[in-house]
C-alpha cells in the first residue's frame, strides 16, 4: 500500500512539472509577430536600383512594397537580398530604419525605438541582423530572383 501512495505522488509530480513546462514561454521576445502583406514586385536594377555595386544598398520606397519599404543588397553579381524597412519591434510603416549616420554604410537605426540593424559585408551572412535592441529579430527577409538582363523581382508568398 505504501508503494501505491509513492508512485500517486510520482505521478502528480510529473503531471505538475510537465503542465508547468507546457506553459512556460521558452523566449522573451513579446512583440507581436511580423504583420504579413503580400507583395511581388519586379525592380529595374538600372532604374529603381541604380546599378548599385556588389557591397551597396538601396532603400526602395513602393505602395505595399512590404511593411514599410524594402532594403535591396547586391551581395554578388547576381545575388540580391531584400528586407523589410519596418523595425521588427514595432511593425509601423512609420517606423521604418534609416542610414545611422554615426555608422553610414554599416548600420541603420529605427527612430522609433533606437534598435539598430547590420546592413554591411563585414558581417557576412548576418545582413539584417540586430546589432543593439530593444528589437529581437533581425529585418524581415524577402525571396528575390535575378531576371536577366536588368530585372530583380522581390516577393513574398
Amino acid at each position: 500500500m505504501n508503494w501505491l501512495f509513492k508512485e500517486f505522488k510520482m505521478r502528480i509530480i510529473l503531471i505538475s512539472v510537465l503542465t508547468i513546462l507546457l506553459f512556460v514561454k521558452c523566449d522573451d521576445d513579446d512583440s507581436p509577430p511580423f504583420p504579413y502583406i503580400y507583395f511581388n514586385v519586379t525592380l529595374s536594377i538600372s532604374n529603381d536600383l541604380l546599378n548599385m555595386n556588389i557591397g551597396e544598398y538601396k532603400f526602395v520606397d513602393g505602395y505595399n512594397y512590404g511593411v514599410g519599404g524594402l532594403i535591396i543588397y547586391r551581395y554578388a553579381y547576381s545575388d540580391y537580398l531584400a528586407f523589410d524597412r519596418a523595425c521588427t519591434h514595432e511593425a509601423k510603416s512609420t517606423c521604418v530604419v534609416k542610414d545611422d549616420p554615426d555608422f553610414s554604410g554599416l548600420m541603420v537605426k529605427c527612430p522609433c525605438c533606437g534598435s539598430m540593424f547590420n546592413v554591411s559585408d563585414g558581417f557576412e551572412g548576418h545582413f539584417g541582423s540586430v546589432f543593439n535592441g530593444p528589437a529581437k529579430r533581425a529585418l524581415m527577409p524577402y525571396k528575390t530572383y535575378f531576371l536577366q538582363p536588368n530585372s530583380l523581382i522581390v516577393y513574398n508568398n
